[in-house]
């Protein structure tokens, strides 16, 4: 039996074991970069953060070895809490303490003198206010009959009254022959209050009542400050037993610094004085 085999069957097995022979190749190459090299990354020790690196597989002769880079651990750190940003606190003024309201003055003492159609009164005003100066202190003295009819009435200002102090009111009044006054009533409404030292009140010395038509007060006024006054409001007031029975005012023209001025001032009264009493302060004005 003869068989007869075509060139062209020999050139197809030929091309297929040559196909075959590179396939075989490819995989030996594939097989061998897969276990060329091995890397494990061992569990990290309780004291040493250094990977441990496994023993490396030699290269192929037939391939340049291939470089597996080391793993790196990254610490990422954990969120914190995001805490809302503070309230805004709304502004508040500081509170004020309320001014409190000054003592209201108070009248002390008043009376008057009368000599047939010519009069007399005098008061004496308190201020309580240890800090406070009354300024501009308005005040009204009535005057009445026994039957409490009002004869006359008479109105004007104190220009100041020291903290803590003292001032008298007196002034001369006229009346008909046929009036006779009995009883005199004193309203006083002070201006306004500031803060202010008390003030500078001069002395008296040879006080005197003089008995004379009409009677008069006199006194020695001194001046201790260093410097003169001019013009300065004296009030005189008599007393006897029982109270004020009259009073009067002038103007000191001059009173030296460091020195004194004498000074008599008349009043209206029937009566006989048993003590006096003078009232000069200095004005809180420059």
């Amino acid at each position: 039996m003869r068989i007869h085999i075509s060139w062209k069957a020999l050139l197809a097995v030929l091309i297929f074991l040559i196909a075959l022979g590179l396939m075989l190749r490819s995989a030996s190459r594939l097989w061998t970069s897969e276990t060329q090299t091995v890397v494990a990354v061992s569990p990290a020790p309780t004291q040493s953060t250094a990977p441990t690196i496994a023993a490396e597989t030699p290269p192929s002769p037939t391939r340049p070895p291939v470089t597996t880079p080391t793993a790196t651990a990254t610490l990422v750190p954990s969120p914190q809490p995001t805490l809302p940003p503070p309230s805004p606190t709304p502004f508040q003024p500081p509170t004020q303490e309320p001014t409190p309201d000054p003592d209201p003055l108070t009248v002390v003492a008043q009376g008057f003198g009368q000599r047939g159609g010519s009069a007399s009164y005098a008061f004496v005003v308190s201020n309580p206010n240890p800090n406070l100066l009354a300024q501009n202190v308005r005040y009204q003295v009535a005057a009445y009959n026994a039957e409490g009819i009002v004869l006359l009435t008479d109105t004007d200002t104190i220009a100041q009254i020291g903290p803590g102090q003292r001032m008298g009111v007196a002034r001369q009044i006229t009346l008909p022959l046929n009036l006779t006054i009995t009883r005199i009533e004193v309203l006083v409404r002070p201006g306004q209050f500031v803060q202010a030292p008390p003030l500078q009140e001069l002395p008296v010395s040879n006080v005197a009542f003089i008995q004379s038509d009409p009677p008069i007060v006199t006194a020695v006024l001194s001046n201790p400050m260093n410097r003169d006054l001019a013009n300065l409001r004296v009030v005189g007031i008599a007393y006897d037993d029982v109270g004020i029975i009259g009073g009067g005012a002038i103007e000191v023209p001059f009173a030296p610094a460091q020195g004194q001025a004498p000074m008599s001032i008349p009043i209206n009264t029937s009566q006989v004085a048993t003590r006096v009493e003078f009232f000069a302060q200095v004005s809180a004005a420059p």
